[in-house]
């Protein structure tokens, strides 16, 4: 009728080993999953150090500009022939005069220097 239940074996071998490789499959997605976030937050390191750069350049070069333009404005420049005592002088606009390129071949000759 019965049978009686101490003569069934109680280890389920098939159910350790499922264990088992759920463990090791959990250990290692674990650690790969450390590894990739670990290069994403190298990868926005990068970014950021490069964005660093970036507005630093765009700083420098905003600083250069204003620098240019201060050395270029005309009054400054004024100033400074008087303070050295400059022998150039301001040219009233009748003085100039409109040159026109030499009629001749369309490639001048190029003067090379030895």
């Amino acid at each position: 009728m019965n049978r009686r239940r101490s003569s069934e074996s109680r280890s389920h071998t098939a159910a350790f080993v499922a264990l088992a490789l759920m463990v090791v499959a959990g250990t290692f997605g674990g650690a790969f999953h450390a590894i990739y976030r670990n290069g994403q937050i190298k990868t926005e390191r990068e970014i950021a150090k490069t964005r660093e750069r970036i507005e630093q350049h765009q700083l420098d070069i905003q600083m250069i500009e204003v620098r240019k333009e201060r050395e270029l404005d005309r009054y400054e420049i004024r100033a400074q022939l008087e303070l050295y005592d400059s022998a150039l002088v301001a040219v009233g606009h009748g003085v100039v005069e409109k040159v026109r390129p030499l009629p001749g071949p369309e490639d001048p000759p190029v003067a090379l220097r030895p």
